[in-house]
């Protein structure tokens, strides 16, 4: 505890399906438990089976006050949830916002809500600087940074370079257009085509669908693993393919595939440039051919392989738990004491 008394905070959680956005807000749920606060995370959602999670936790069919526990603070984690977290009687709501749900596409017809929801004036915790821009600019809410943390687990395997038939990793659900798996995919095709004889693993929330065994066979198709078995993966591997779309929030795979030692070719968009620091390649995040170019030029190095590799794990220690509770417990005092009505 930095000081202080501790306080009572709710995470207000719609689901626990095993997606990163979850994972962070659990992972923060607990960091702020052993900090000595009193987390109780309330969820639509069952316990989940692929993270765990301690004695505060509640699922409730809804966010009515009959079902929320009184609090110093009522975390809403997804834009659904602030008008439950703002009408509660007790405390602070607070949005802990990992991306800005009103840029997707697949939701058009909720945008002009998602809008008015970001119009209330609450303290928000945000993943990424991008975001406390777009939050404090658009919104003119008071903001903080507060990013992911990385559990011990994400570490790296003794490794002394590219495997002879290097294994490449490509994660998400391809069905999941925002994480740009088609691109990632296309460009393993034009390695193979190019002559690289590569190993194509497949790391997904969901089952192989058919249209992405129509487009490529992945040599590996990894389903619903809980993260440390990802931790083990990843670090077997010789390179991440990571073309998400500019609406990504964070990039939660880029990150956990550094500390692994695990070279990354990722998109240039503002969340991936916010926190690697010149770790991981950078390319365009719907042109194959620049992935293709990227991956070849760093699995034909062993020297440039190895420089990634080290670097990567640099950048990612800046992500402890450690470092992250601090930052953490410093959001929690700031929005409880009404101190982000002035600095905001």
């Amino acid at each position: 505890m930095s000081g202080g008394s501790p306080l009572r905070i709710n995470y207000l959680l719609e689901d626990t399906a095993l997606f990163g956005g979850v994972k962070v807000a659990l992972h923060h749920a607990e960091l702020l438990r052993r900090a000595g606060h009193r987390v109780t995370v309330v969820s639509r959602g069952p316990r989940p089976g692929w993270y765990p999670t301690a004695d505060g936790f509640r699922t409730v069919p809804d966010f009515s006050t009959t079902h929320v526990p009184a609090a110093d603070l009522h975390v809403a984690t997804f834009w659904t949830t602030l008008e439950a977290a703002a009408a509660q009687p007790s405390g602070q709501a607070v949005h802990f916002c990992q991306g800005f749900e009103g840029a997707l596409e697949h939701n058009r017809g909720e945008h002009p809500a998602i809008v008015e929801t970001y119009s209330r004036i609450v303290p928000t915790w945000v993943v990424s600087p991008h975001l406390a821009d777009l939050n404090r600019d658009r919104f003119h809410r008071p903001v903080t940074v507060v990013p992911p943390a990385l559990e011990p687990y994400w570490r790296p395997q003794r490794r002394e370079g590219p495997g002879r038939r290097p294994r490449v990793l490509v994660a998400h659900p391809f069905e999941f257009y925002m994480k740009g798996v088609g691109t990632a995919l296309e460009a393993v095709r034009l390695l193979r085509r190019g002559g690289v004889d590569l190993v194509l693993v497949r790391l997904s929330q969901w089952p192989l669908g058919e249209a992405e065994r129509e487009l490529i066979d992945a040599d590996e198709f990894h389903h619903h693993i809980k993260p440390p078995e990802v931790a083990v993966l990843l670090g077997g591997c010789d390179l991440l393919l990571a073309p998400s779309w500019p609406s990504e929030g964070f990039g939660l795979a880029v990150l956990e595939a550094m500390a692994c030692g695990l070279p990354v070719v990722a998109s240039k968009i503002p969340s991936h440039e916010s926190f690697t620091d010149g770790a991981v390649e950078l390319a365009p995040a719907d042109d194959a051919d620049a992935f293709a170019a990227a991956a070849r030029k760093i699995l034909a190095s062993g020297q440039r392989w190895s420089s990634m590799r080290r670097r990567g794990i640099e950048v990612a220690q800046r992500f402890s738990e450690e470092k992250v509770a601090v930052a953490l417990d410093r959001a929690a005092r700031w929005a409880a004491s009404g101190e982000w009505r002035r600095t905001g």
